[in-house]
């Protein structure tokens, strides 16, 4: 009974793969017992394959031809199935394609579905994003204490620690109108004085404020750094350049939602951080990534930080003039100074602003007449022009 049911499930599957499969082939009536193939479960699909190739070639003189990468056992009996209904069962269950030409089979993975993207019109909504990019000294963020959550309209709360903080706080206090602000109490910092307030005091530095225009579902892209080539030979031995992007790399994905009435952007968010130095052998990327998706209202700003890097500074140290003498002036400045490396770990921040543009339709009707006006125009002119000839008609 196990047996009648088995064959029943095969044959099952064996027409609906011929339905689905672009292979199509007929049945003989009259099917030698040569021509039938028993494989066993464990077999592997490759192995499953080059066995039904020995039929192939012997009845048909076609080569099967296995470009898959499927590569694990096929997990399923095979008892005495005609060549043709195996080969075909074994590409169903593993959504192989099978492409049938002159003197072969070609076994295949299936190519993915393209889906259709939606079509670009000029109701397509847009996105504008804003970016905010800047690099701090990590001991200097972390003892201002600003809670980046906070932002609003480009201000942050923060409680600042003095004695962490030294002069950046205090200007941070005199660039807010503050004057009576104790350790431990909020503070409401502007991002922008912040910023000018670190490179003020050499702790920080404005990177780049760049900002593009993006249809919704699109990508936008934006570097801050250089590219770079690497060398590389192919199978014949040519040579060709092959390019690396490095430095501050932004990749945006904003798409606009609609429910009852509210807009809101749905933004897809992937900051890198990295930088190239080449090598005796390879060239090494050092590399910071993130990435996040959030959904902000129109206007709405969001924070990326956490990605971090640490730079090195050689310094000369010593006494004063002796030390930065020449070397060849009595070797006085090997005496009365040395060289010291002093190492500063930097923290990037990127503010990431998201506005919801008039679509192109919108911004047509907000300065184009409309088409009752042009039409009522015309009617004026031809009016005035009739007006224009009935008078020339009279002087004649």
């Amino acid at each position: 009974m196990k047996k009648i049911v088995l064959i029943l499930l095969l044959l099952i599957l064996v027409q609906m793969a011929q339905s689905q499969n672009k292979f199509e082939y007929t049945i003989p009536k009259d099917i030698s017992s040569a021509e039938k193939i028993t494989i066993s479960r464990e077999t592997n699909i490759v192995e499953a394959l080059q066995t039904i190739d020995v039929l192939s070639e012997q009845f048909v003189d076609k080569k099967i031809i296995n470009m898959s990468s499927t590569d694990r056992p096929i997990g399923i009996q095979i008892n005495q199935l005609y060549w043709k209904e195996a080969l075909v069962l074994l590409t169903t269950v593993f959504d192989l394609d099978i492409e049938e030409l002159p003197g072969s089979f070609i076994i295949k993975d299936k190519e993915p579905e393209v889906v259709k993207e939606d079509m670009i019109s000029i109701k397509s909504k847009q996105v504008r994003i804003n970016a905010v990019i800047f690099q701090a000294d990590r001991s200097i963020s972390k003892a201002i204490g600003i809670d980046w959550s906070t932002i609003v309209n480009g201000e942050v709360q923060a409680t600042v620690d003095f004695n962490a903080a030294g002069n950046v706080a205090s200007d941070l206090i005199q660039a807010s109108g503050g004057t009576t602000i104790d350790a431990g109490d909020n503070l409401t910092i502007n991002v922008n004085t912040f910023i000018k307030v670190l490179e003020a005091n050499e702790k920080g530095t404005l990177i780049a404020k760049p900002n593009i225009i993006v249809v919704s579902t699109k990508e936008g892209f934006i570097q801050v750094g250089e590219d770079f080539s690497v060398k590389t030979t192919d199978d014949a031995g040519n040579i060709s350049d092959e390019f690396f992007s490095t430095g501050i790399i932004l990749r945006v994905t904003p798409t606009v939602i609609e429910e009852e009435g509210e807009e809101a952007i749905y933004l897809e968010t992937r900051v890198e951080n990295s930088q190239a130095t080449p090598g005796e052998i390879s060239t090494i990327i050092t590399k910071s990534e993130s990435t996040t998706e959030v959904l902000l209202y129109d206007g709405e700003e969001t924070v990326i930080g956490g990605l971090y890097n640490t730079e090195e500074k050689v310094t000369r140290n010593g006494v004063p003039f002796l030390k930065d003498l020449p070397w060849w002036f009595f070797g006085l400045r090997y005496l009365f100074g040395y060289n010291g490396t002093e190492k500063a770990e930097k923290e990037m921040i990127i503010i990431l602003k998201a506005e919801i543009i008039q679509t192109l339709e919108e911004r047509q009707k907000a300065n184009l007449p409309t088409k009752k006006q042009i039409e009522n125009s015309k009617k004026e002119n031809e009016k005035v022009r009739g007006y224009f000839e009935e008078k020339k008609k009279e002087q004649e």
